[in-house]
C-alpha cells in the first residue's frame, strides 16, 4: 500500500513542499469567527451562544489579570452587556499593573526563572530584579522584538540602560553548580547548550537536543548547525563561578535617593577636611620640613602588579590584585646624613570611586606584615637595622612595631580609618652617611590574605635627630571632619553591599572570544572541526548588516521573514485563554508535533500579532472580542461527541485553573490578598523540614504581615525543593524551559486546598467575610458562595452549605477544644460568635473554596 502511494505520487509529478510551520505565514481572508466558524461548519456544528454576562466577566478577569471581579463588578457588567461595555471591560483589565503579573507567569515558565542555583548546593541567587523587568515589560506591551532583543543582547546595545542590562538576566537563569570538586568548564557549557535549547524552543516552537550530539538525516539542524549557533551564545563572560559573575547591582528609587543623599554628606565632609588641612597647612609644612622624599628607581610586585612612580615621589598600585603580595622598592638617597626612615600610606582611588589605603574597594586596609630596608652597593645589600617603630594610628591588636618583628603572622595595620593617610616613623640604629650613588632597597612583606595590600605609598628619609621628630599632628577640627567624612563612606558602602546583585550577560573582549568546535557525540571533553558562528540557516539568512552575535540572533528570531516565531507566539497566547493550542504540543512546532487543528485561523492569529506590530495586547484583546471567546461552556451529547476536546472551539473552554490562579482567587475571595507588587520573593508557610539542601545553611522562615499572602508569582522557588502547593498544581521547578503546564487533576490537590495553611487562613477570612456582610445563616452561605463564583445562585443551591454549616456547628459544639484548635489553626482569630458557630463557619467557607466551579475556569 505504501509503495502504491509512493508510485501515485511520482506519477501525479512528485510534489514536495516543506514542513507546515516553516512556510511563509500569510493571512488568510476573513475573520477569527469565520474561521473557527467554517471548520465548525465541515464537523456539523456552529457556534454557541455567548455565556452569562457574569460567567464573561469572570472569565475575562481570570484570563487577563488572573484574579476574580467581585459580585457588583459583574452586575454591573450584566446590567449594560453591550459591545462597547464589553470593550472596555477588556481595555481596562489589559490596562491594569495586574494584567503584567498575571501574563508574566507564563513567560517566568519560559524562561526557567528560580530563586536559588540548582544542583546539588542550591544556594539562592538574586534574580527578582529581572522577574520585575519583565512585568513591567508586558504591562508597558513592550513589541516582541524589543522584548527579545533586550533579554537576548541587551548588552549589546549601544549605551545600554539599566533596564536593558537587567533584561539580559533572562539567560543567567540557567543552573550554577557549587559542588565541590566540579568542573566549571563542564557547567559552564551545559549552560550555554541549555541557552540555545531554550532559546530556539520558546522563540520557534522546535526541539534541537539531538543535534548537539549527532545529525538526525531527515532533520533540517544538523550537529554542525547545532554548535554554529553553539558558537554565538558561548562568548559570554559567565563561567559557573560560585559567585556568579559578573553581576551588577539593582538599584530601586529610594536606595538612589539615599546614595545621593550620602554623597552630598561625603562631599560636605571633604570640603570640610579640606579647610581644616588649610588651618594646619603651617603646622604640616614644619613637619614635612624634616624630610625629603626618597627617590623611586624601581618598583616591583610578586604579584605582578604595577607600581607606577608618580610625579610626588609616590608609589600607585594598578592592575592585578593577589591576596598576597610582595613589593619591592628601591629609592635613591640625597647625598648627606640619614637618621630615619618614613613610610607613607597614601589614600589612593579604588574601582568603586572612593578613596582608600588599601586596594580592596569592600575592605580598603592594608596589613604590612614586614618591612626590611636594605643599603646597596657594588659589594652587595647590607641589611639596615630599624628601631623605635611610631606610627600616627595602628589598628587594635595590629601595632606598627609588628611591621619589624620578623613574624610575618603579625604586622601594621589601620582599621578603621581606612580612608586617611598614614605615616609610620622607623629610626635607623646606625645613621647612613649616602653619596650620589647610595640606594636604598624597601621590602614590604604583605602576608595576611584578603587582598589587604598597599594602593600607595611614599618612602622618605631624614637627617634631622630622631627625637625631634614629630608624627602628623591632627587638629580637632580636622579628626571631626574626618570622622564625619568616615561616617557617611561607610554608611554608603553598607548601603551598597546590601544591594541586589543581579547577575547579567556580558560578552567577552574580542581578544578573549573563545574558538568553538563541535562536540563529539556532545561531549564538552572531545570536541572536533572548528565552527563559525551562524544562525541556522535553513530557516533564513541573518538580514543584511546585522552580526553574527547574541544581536543577530535577536534580530534574526523576529525578522518579518521568520514564520516560526508569530505561529508560535500566537499559539502560546491562544492556549492561555482557551486552554490548549491550535497547535497542542506548543513545544513541538516540527515533524513529530501534532498538526494544527485550523491552519488557517493559526495563520490569521500569527499574521494578526506580527502585522500588528507584534503587540500582546492587541493580540489577546482581538482574541477575547470575538464570539469564538465569549461561547457558553455549556457542552450538549452532540458536541461531546463530535468534539470531545474542543479542538474545533465548539464551545466556551472550561478547565481547572492555574496552581497561581488557584492560590490567588482563594486569597482575593477572602479579602487577604495583598497587591504589593515587585520586590524579594516572599516565603508564605510551607510544611517544615523540606529544605535539606546538602551544605545548604539557607533555610524558609515562613512570611508574616502582607508578604503572607503576595500573589503566587512572587513565592520563593527552591529548584530542589519547589514550593508544594504550587507543584501540586503543575507549577514548575524552574530547572528546564517550561513550555507549558500538563494540566492533571489529582487527589493530592484536594488535600491541599483543604489543609494547606495557605488556604485554611482564607476560609477563615472568608468566613468573617460572610458573618459581617450578612445577618443571618441563609443570607451568609449565599453571600460567601456569590464572593466566590460571581454569578446568582439557584434556587436551592445554599441548602446543602446551610445543612454543612448547621452539623459543624453541632461537632464543635460537642468538642469545644476541636473548635478552638481548628480557629487557631486557620488563625482564626477572636470573634463576637461562640468559637463553635465561628469554627462551623469556617468549614462552610472552606467548602466554598473547594467547590469545582471555584477551582474552574468556565
Amino acid at each position: 500500500e505504501q509503495m502504491e502511494t509512493l508510485r501515485r505520487w511520482v506519477a501525479e509529478g512528485a510534489t514536495w513542499q516543506r514542513h507546515w510551520s516553516f512556510e511563509p505565514v500569510v493571512k488568510p481572508a476573513g475573520s477569527l469567527d469565520q474561521l473557527v466558524a467554517g471548520e465548525l461548519a465541515r464537523k456539523g456544528l456552529s457556534l454557541q451562544s455567548p455565556a452569562a454576562p457574569e460567567t464573561l466577566v469572570r472569565r475575562l478577569s481570570l484570563d487577563l489579570i488572573g484574579l476574580p471581579p467581585t459580585p457588583e463588578q459583574a452586575d454591573a457588567f450584566a446590567r449594560d452587556p453591550s459591545p462597547i461595555a464589553y470593550e472596555q471591560l477588556v481595555d481596562d483589565l489589559v490596562s491594569r499593573p495586574q494584567f503584567g503579573e498575571h501574563w508574566g507567569r507564563m513567560w517566568l515558565d519560559l524562561a526557567r526563572y528560580a530563586d536559588t542555583k540548582g544542583y546539588e548546593k542550591d544556594l539562592g541567587r538574586t534574580m527578582w530584579p529581572w522577574r520585575d523587568w519583565v512585568i513591567a515589560a508586558l504591562n508597558a506591551d513592550m513589541p516582541l522584538p524589543q522584548f527579545t532583543t533586550e533579554q537576548l543582547a541587551g548588552d549589546l546595545l549601544p549605551n545600554p540602560t539599566t533596564e536593558q542590562l537587567i533584561a539580559t538576566a533572562m539567560h543567567r537563569h540557567t543552573m550554577s553548580n557549587d559542588e565541590g570538586g566540579t568542573d566549571d568548564e563542564e557547567f559552564r557549557t551545559v549552560a550555554v547548550k541549555d541557552r540555545v535549547d531554550t532559546t530556539i524552543q520558546v522563540w520557534m516552537g522546535l526541539t534541537m537536543g539531538c543535534a548537539k550530539c549527532h545529525t538526525h538525516k531527515y532533520d533540517p539542524i544538523s550537529n554542525e548547525d547545532y554548535y554554529q549557533f553553539y558558537a554565538i551564545f558561548n562568548q559570554t563572560e559567565d563561567a559557573d563561578r560560585y559567585d556568579d559573575a559578573p553581576r551588577m547591582p539593582v538599584v530601586s528609587t529610594e536606595q538612589r535617593l539615599e546614595q545621593e543623599r550620602l554623597a552630598e554628606l561625603a562631599k560636605a565632609a571633604e570640603s570640610r577636611v579640606k579647610e581644616a588641612a588649610d588651618a594646619n597647612a603651617k603646622q604640616a609644612a614644619l613637619e614635612e620640613a624634616q624630610w625629603t622624599v626618597a627617590k623611586p628607581v624601581e618598583a616591583t610586585a610578586n604579584s605582578g602588579a604595577d607600581l607606577v612612580a608618580q610625579d610626588d615621589g609616590s608609589i600607585l598600585a594598578k592592575g592585578r590584585t593577589d591576596n598576597e603580595d610582595v613589593y619591592t622598592v628601591t629609592v635613591a638617597l640625597a647625598e648627606g646624613r640619614h637618621t630615619a626612615i618614613r613610610l607613607e600610606a597614601i589614600p589612593a582611588k579604588l574601582p568603586d570611586g572612593q578613596l582608600g589605603v588599601g586596594r580592596k574597594p569592600a575592605d580598603p586596609n592594608f596589613v604590612v606584615s614586614e618591612l626590611k630596608v636594605e643599603l646597596l652597593s657594588e659589594a652587595g645589600a647590607r641589611p639596615v637595622a630599624l628601631v623605635a617603630p611610631r606610627a600616627d594610628f595602628s589598628q587594635e591588636g595590629w601595632p606598627v612595631a609588628a611591621a619589624i618583628d620578623g613574624d610575618l603572622k603579625a604586622g601594621w595595620a589601620v582599621s578603621p580609618r581606612l580612608r586617611e593617610r598614614h605615616v609610620a616613623l622607623f629610626d635607623l640604629a646606625e645613621a647612613i652617611s649616602a653619596t650620589a650613588e647610595t640606594k636604598l632597597r624597601v621590602t614590604i612583606t604583605q602576608n595576611y590574605g584578603d587582598k589587604l595590600v598597599l594602593a600607595q605609598l611614599r618612602v622618605s628619609t631624614s637627617d634631622a635627630d630622631p627625637a625631634s621628630l614629630l608624627l602628623p599632628q591632627v587638629s580637632p577640627a580636622m579628626r571631626q571632619a574626618l570622622d564625619a567624612l568616615a561616617s557617611a563612606q561607610k554608611l554608603r558602602k553598607d548601603l551598597e553591599a546590601n544591594l541586589p546583585q543581579l547577575p547579567i550577560l556580558r560578552e567577552l573582549p574580542a581578544g578573549k572570544q573563545r574558538v568553538t568546535r563541535i562536540h563529539k557525540r556532545g561531549s564538552f571533553l572531545d570536541q572536533g572541526n572548528e565552527v563559525t558562528a551562524d544562525v541556522l540557516t535553513g530557516f533564513g539568512e541573518l538580514p543584511a548588516g546585522v552580526p553574527r552575535n547574541r544581536l543577530g540572533v535577536a534580530l534574526w528570531l523576529t525578522s518579518a521573514d521568520n514564520p516560526l516565531t508569530p505561529r508560535v507566539w500566537a499559539n502560546r497566547v491562544w492556549a492561555r485563554l482557551l486552554g490548549m493550542g491550535i497547535v497542542e504540543s506548543e513545544e513541538d512546532f516540527g515533524a513529530l508535533g501534532t498538526p494544527p487543528s485550523n491552519p488557517a485561523l493559526l495563520d490569521w492569529l500569527a499574521a494578526e500579532y506580527r502585522d500588528g506590530g507584534w503587540s500582546l495586547k492587541h493580540l489577546i484583546k482581538a482574541i477575547v472580542m470575538s464570539d469564538t471567546y465569549r461561547q457558553t461552556s455549556a457542552i450538549t451529547a452532540e458536541i461531546q461527541d463530535a468534539d470531545p476536546q474542543n479542538r474545533w472551539m465548539s464551545r466556551g473552554a472550561r478547565y481547572r485553573l492555574s496552581a497561581e490562579v488557584v492560590r490567588d482567587q482563594a486569597l482575593a475571595v477572602s479579602g487577604l490578598l495583598s497587591l504589593k507588587s515587585g520586590g524579594p520573593s516572599v516565603m508564605p508557610p510551607q510544611p517544615a523540614g523540606l529544605w535539606r539542601s546538602t551544605y545548604n545553611g539557607q533555610k524558609w522562615i515562613d512570611a508574616e504581615g502582607e508578604n503572607r499572602y503576595r500573589r503566587g508569582l512572587y513565592t520563593y522557588l527552591k529548584r530542589t525543593t519547589p514550593y508544594p502547593s504550587l507543584m501540586t498544581f503543575d507549577g514548575g521547578s524552574g530547572e528546564v524551559c517550561q513550555v507549558r503546564r500538563i494540566r492533571t487533576n489529582t487527589p493530592l490537590q484536594a488535600l491541599v486546598t483543604l489543609n494547606d495553611p495557605v488556604y485554611l487562613e482564607a476560609a477563615a477570612s472568608l468566613a468573617k467575610r460572610m458573618i459581617a456582610e450578612a445577618t443571618d445563616t441563609d443570607t451568609r452561605v449565599a453571600r460567601g458562595l456569590r464572593l466566590a463564583l460571581i454569578r446568582p445562585l439557584r434556587d436551592g443551591e445554599i441548602t446543602p452549605l446551610v445543612r454543612l454549616q448547621q452539623d459543624a456547628q453541632q461537632t464543635f459544639a460537642a468538642s469545644p477544644d476541636q473548635a478552638a484548635a481548628f480557629i487557631q489553626s486557620s488563625r482564626g482569630g477572636e470573634t463576637a460568635l461562640p468559637p463553635a458557630e465561628f469554627a462551623s463557619w469556617i468549614v462552610t467557607a472552606s467548602a466554598i473554596l473547594n467547590l469545582d466551579e471555584f477551582l474552574t475556569r468556565n
